[in-house]
């Protein structure tokens, strides 16, 4: 074989001296070969320091080892961490990773799922953004395995992981209860979304069991921004009646609430508790330290992957609808309030938790 030239299937069958179609089931994983057989062609193939050709491969078969993921936002830590881990299962998979943003823009993600079905992707990770089914029933009809993860896709006609966004929301809450605040503020994302409305649910169920009144005006919906945390948690502290406690719905809005409350020199948690849906690394060393519920982005990737590769195999089994579960993360920055009763002390709750 000349040196300049990359070495192909039927190299290593020669040099295996068996043929081409048992080279290619042993280097596949699939089908018989003999023992014998196997090792000479994975011996043939390190010494010709053969690697597969995947586009080749691809066109073939006529299909692609190519896995979307669209998230988004790329500048959400909870969304790179998804993506790193994703990433990293794919390692050695066979597949790659192909990676986009949406901005929660309907027209730029149904040209980006357009366009991953034009590169003939294998399937698709998703986030969805649009509301409605269009989109959903275009890659239904084009029959693009598919895997809708952390919001639900009208009808939950998609495989489906998400976290236990009511469960985790309404024990966030009740760890405020419990701790005597009556007055607890709430700031989330756009409820059209299903993640966010599970969690604005979870808030308002809690506050119902405990018989406290929802007041309105604690209660501010927006986009999952910093910026947008920022405002909301000033319109709270104008407030006659400010809270004494805020449940923030996503890291992703965190910043701007610790931001504005620092510039306007309210002590956490002395005067403000602050308890957040998602953990991210930065929670554990803030100053205080963030209460938080942990959801396993890791736990997300491996379940969705393995929905999605198991709908690559099948396409005809059952669908799927999966919620990753949650833990209660006590910090810092959650305590009783300076005024009003106080139902439990600092040190019986430091070790409640909820799996």
């Amino acid at each position: 074989m000349p040196r300049d030239r990359r070495a192909s299937l039927k190299d290593v069958a020669m040099l295996a001296n068996t043929s081409v179609a048992t080279a290619s089931r042993v280097l596949n994983g699939k089908g018989y070969a003999s023992l014998a057989a196997r090792q000479r062609v994975l011996e043939a193939a390190k010494l010709l320091g053969y690697h597969p050709n995947l586009r080749a491969r691809g066109l073939r078969q006529r299909s692609s080892c190519g896995i979307g993921l669209i998230i988004p936002n790329l500048l959400n830590a909870y969304y790179t961490a998804l993506a790193d881990a994703i990433s990293q299962l794919l390692a050695g998979s066979g597949y790659h990773l192909l990676l986009s943003s949406t901005r929660d823009d309907p027209l730029l993600e149904q040209a980006i799922v357009y366009d991953m079905i034009g590169q003939d992707v294998a399937g698709l990770i998703w986030v969805p953004s649009s509301r409605d089914r269009e989109l959903v029933d275009y890659l239904l009809r084009q029959r693009i395995p598919a895997v809708s993860i952390v919001r639900r896709v009208p009808g939950d006609v998609l495989d489906t992981v998400v976290f236990a966004d009511y469960d985790g929301s309404y024990a966030a809450t009740q760890h405020l209860i419990r701790l005597g605040h009556r007055a607890i503020g709430y700031i989330g994302g756009d409820v059209r979304y299903s993640s966010n409305y599970a969690r604005w649910q979870g808030y308002l169920a809690a506050l119902s069991d405990a018989s406290l009144s929802v007041d309105e005006q604690r209660v501010k919906l927006g986009v999952a921004l910093s910026a947008w945390g920022e405002t909301a948690a000033s319109e709270l502290l104008q407030l006659p009646s400010p809270p004494t406690a805020i449940f923030v719905a996503s890291n992703a809005i965190m910043p701007g609430v610790i931001k504005l409350l620092r510039r306007q020199g309210v002590a956490i948690p002395k005067e403000m508790s602050l308890i957040c849906f998602d953990d991210v690394d930065w929670f554990s060393f803030s100053v205080p330290p963030i209460t938080a519920v942990q959801i396993s982005h890791a736990r997300l990737a491996e379940t969705a992957l393995e929905l999605l590769l198991k709908r690559i195999e099948d396409p005809q089994r059952p669908l799927s609808y999966v919620e990753i579960d949650f833990e209660l993360v006590l910090r810092s920055s959650t305590g009783p309030p300076c005024y009003g009763p106080e139902s439990e002390s600092e040190n019986a709750l430091a070790g409640w938790m909820i799996d």
